[in-house]
């Protein structure tokens, strides 16, 4: 199955009524970099009648590096590969407030376009705001991870939450490794051997069947085309998905609702020893 897109505007705009928490704050001392957090924890309404109406509700949560001197470039390098990560290229040059505080605003400036328009004839008709169909209420909630892993490697994990008034919520969420030393992404090519992919999948496989058999309560799952059968890789070959994390005591792999399942399945999170990897990999 492929992966749902879910793509939201990115314009600048000033926030209206609601409630508004920003704030950084320091974390541990990683020996390089220090890991801080910044946060935004806003409600906007639609109107003014308060509780009663319609809102969107957004929390941010952005991990990154602050750096240890004014010639600590590296880290400034790793902030800007976190921030295209995290929301795009757009805001990657903005200090990690202004950051989550444009990020907050763009969210809000979709609700309203999103909703406002129907709201306006909703009212107009005389539907009162507390009764208010449920689809009216948005959520947005965008979560980071930083971590160490494997030797110079940062493991960067960014979790979106959406409630937008569909059939169900959705989850995805996006990882990279980012080599420490200059702040780029470690793409799957740099960390694979080409011939050995094969061998990779099959290790993958595996896994997916395990996984499977212990969320549909089985052990009869032995094969691809058991999978099939049950809803899992319908549309796809298996393959080595773009979201792995090299830490210090393996590898996982991710694959996000609907990339390779149905979504009652949820996510696949695939943990592989070193010892399970070793002939696949370009470097130990």
């Amino acid at each position: 199955m492929k992966k749902k897109e879910l793509i939201l505007a990115s314009l600048i705009v000033c926030a209206g009524a609601g409630t508004m928490l920003t704030g950084c704050y320091t974390g541990e001392d990683v020996g390089e970099g220090t890991v801080n957090v910044c946060r935004a924890d806003t409600t906007i309404y639609l109107d003014n009648s308060g509780k009663s109406s319609p809102a969107c509700h957004i929390k941010l949560d952005f991990m990154y590096l602050n750096p240890y001197s004014e010639k600590d470039s590296v880290s400034e390098a790793v902030n800007h590969t976190l921030k295209q990560m995290y929301f795009g290229e757009l805001y990657a040059r903005l200090t990690p407030k202004n950051f989550i505080d444009s990020i907050t605003n763009s969210l809000i400036k979709d609700y309203r376009r999103d909703v406002m328009e129907y709201y306006r004839t909703d009212l107009e008709n005389g539907v009162r705001p507390e009764d208010m169909p449920q689809w009216y209420n948005y959520d947005f909630e965008i979560t980071s991870e930083l971590e160490k892993g494997r030797d110079s490697v940062w493991n960067y994990k960014v979790i979106t939450y959406q409630n937008t008034g569909g059939a169900h919520p959705n989850t995805w969420a996006k990882w990279v490794n980012i080599d420490s030393r200059d702040g780029r992404v470690i793409s799957r090519e740099e960390v694979f051997r080409n011939a050995d992919t094969p061998l990779l999948r099959q290790l993958i496989l595996k896994k997916i069947i395990e996984a499977s058999n212990e969320r549909l309560e089985t052990d009869t799952i032995t094969c691809l085309e058991g999978l099939r059968a049950n809803g899992v890789l319908l549309d796809e070959e298996v393959f080595i998905p773009e979201n792995f994390l090299l830490t210090d005591n393996g590898m996982t792999f991710l694959y996000n609702p609907y990339e390779i399942a149905p979504y009652f399945m949820g996510s696949f999170e695939l943990n592989v020893s070193d010892e399970e990897t070793e002939s696949c990999l370009t470097t130990k």
